[in-house]
């Protein structure tokens, strides 16, 4: 999934997203930091953000 500066993506819900994707760890690239990367990291996304490096605890296959 990549996230671009769009206001409807302030408002997504981590857990149902990760549900929705159907993936253990699905990928998350967010392009202008609009999301917030720790929820995401907790619902088991591996984060990939632009400018905020790596904050990822579980191993990217």
């Amino acid at each position: 999934m990549i996230f671009a500066g769009h206001r409807q993506y302030y408002s997504l819900y981590p857990r149902q997203l990760q549900e929705l994707s159907g993936q253990t760890h699905p990928v998350i690239v967010n392009c202008s930091n609009v999301v917030e990367l720790d929820a995401f990291i907790d619902a088991g996304f591996v984060y990939k953000g632009i400018g905020r490096g790596d904050k990822n605890c579980h191993e990217v296959k």
